[in-house]
């Protein structure tokens, strides 16, 4: 590794999101505290590898895709394991310099590892004990953050295997696209001859329709010149024997009971070949069953396809339902501009009307007042002009001017009848007295 020691070995974990490679280092330091933007660099030390102790870091199970990238992590541990140095945590904690600084007891342990490779056993046991202490603690340091690495490991090995994963899943997502566009072709193709041979078997059908009517009619009028003829020959026949009448009602009877034997002959022919198609039509089926039973990919197929019709037909059903309910909405819509229009129009109209009827109103008003001041003036000059009647008597009294009148000559009239009796009454006198005269006379 460049840049480093012999004796340092760098591990530098990089966790992706999309399997770009992008980095994301997580470092450690020896005393425990984690950081971020520090790499940590291991190395194994001499006090191991004389006390036999191969310091091995604790593996957890990785997925299977991933076999040959946890065996380059082993390699690189089996060279950190091979090293004669001490530990060394190199931990780059950047200020504002970006200078890298070592704490104060990584460098203190190191001078004592120094000085004791120097010495070479001058040192007393206690500080052997002691050192011996402390590179077991940085030892169970170093393993707790090596699992820690290794699952951050796992995570981002796990992470690019979904992403893998993801990249298979479009890859066959595609596949099957292809698939289903080569067999939408094959179905259109289906549905083109299906359709020419419908239309074929239409017209063959109602060809031999004709036919068949034709073959019909003129079997029907040689049935028909056949029954004359037996009835004629059978009444000719039997009218030798039982008379001319008798024979024809047994004639006629015994036609009838023929032609009823007919009908039931014909109609039980035609159930006869019903029969005999739908037992053709069964064994074609069974044929064909036995014929694609050992084929499970037809037998899928004719599922998926059946399946496909019932969701297509579902679904012209729900585009002509959703058709119809956009139509009524738009109707529903225009219906409703319409009648808001007419609302609004009826509105304005109902608002001039009001307008009228207000001025109505106030003409109304005006003409009752009127009306009420010309009825008191009414009723006053009424009381006036029946004070001055009372005041005037005949003369301002019509109706009593022409009874007078009236009277008047009527007791003239009288007047006159009278004289005119007196008149009478005395030329009669005069006439009786004369008579009275000429009838003493002869005596």
């Amino acid at each position: 590794m460049e840049g480093k020691t012999d004796n340092e070995v760098k591990y530098d974990f990089g966790a992706s999101a999309d399997s770009s490679n992008v980095e994301n280092t997580s470092y450690i330091g020896v005393n425990g505290n984690e950081r971020e933007d520090v790499p940590a660099t291991m190395a194994a030390s001499d006090h191991d590898e004389e006390n036999g102790v191969a310091r091995e870091p604790p593996t957890e199970a990785t997925p299977e895709p991933y076999e040959k990238k946890g065996k380059e992590l082993n390699v690189v541990n089996e060279q950190a394991k091979s090293q004669k140095e001490s530990v060394v945590f190199e931990i780059n904690s950047h200020g504002e310099d970006g200078a890298p600084r070592l704490p104060l007891e990584a460098l203190e342990r190191q001078n004592t590892t120094l000085e004791e490779n120097k010495a070479g056993g001058e040192q007393s046991c206690s500080e052997d004990l002691s050192s011996e202490e402390c590179m077991c603690e940085d030892r169970d340091t170093a393993s707790q953050r090596c699992s820690l690495l290794q699952g951050k490991l796992a995570e981002f090995f796990h992470k690019k295997a979904i992403d893998d994963s993801q990249v298979d899943v479009v890859i066959q997502v595609s596949k099957e696209l292809q698939e289903y566009e080569k067999y939408i072709t094959i179905l259109t193709d289906l549905k083109q001859q299906l359709t020419t041979n419908t239309e074929t078997s239409q017209k063959q059908a109602e060809e031999l329709r004709l036919i068949s009517l034709e073959k019909l009619d003129k079997v029907e009028n040689e049935w028909q010149s056949l029954v004359a003829l037996k009835q004629e020959v059978a009444v000719t026949v039997l009218s030798l024997h039982l008379g001319k009448q008798a024979a024809q009602t047994k004639v006629e009877t015994a036609l009838e009971t023929d032609k009823l034997l007919q009908h039931e002959l014909i109609r039980l022919r035609l159930k006869n070949i019903k029969l005999r198609a739908n037992i053709h039509r069964l064994e074609g089926e069974l044929c064909a069953r036995e014929k694609d039973a050992g084929d499970p990919l037809l037998l899928h197929f004719d599922l998926l396809q059946a399946e496909r019709l019932e969701l297509k037909k579902h679904t012209e059903k729900q585009n002509e339902e959703s058709l119809k309910t956009q139509l009524k909405i738009s109707s529903s819509l225009e219906l409703l501009s319409n009648i808001k229009e007419k609302l609004f129009w009826s509105q304005m109209e109902a608002q001039a009307k009001r307008e009228q009827l207000a001025m109505l109103e106030a003409t109304v008003a005006r003409g009752t007042d009127f009306l009420t001041r010309t009825r008191h003036a009414r009723n006053s000059l009424r009381r006036d002009n029946l004070r001055l009647r009372e005041h005037h008597g005949l003369l301002g009294n019509r109706v009593l001017l022409l009874d007078f009148e009236e009277t008047v000559d009527a007791s003239d009239y009288m007047e006159d009848q009278l004289r005119d009796l007196k008149c009478r009454q005395a030329e009669i006198v005069f006439s009786c007295g004369r008579w009275k005269k000429e009838l003493r006379q002869p005596n």
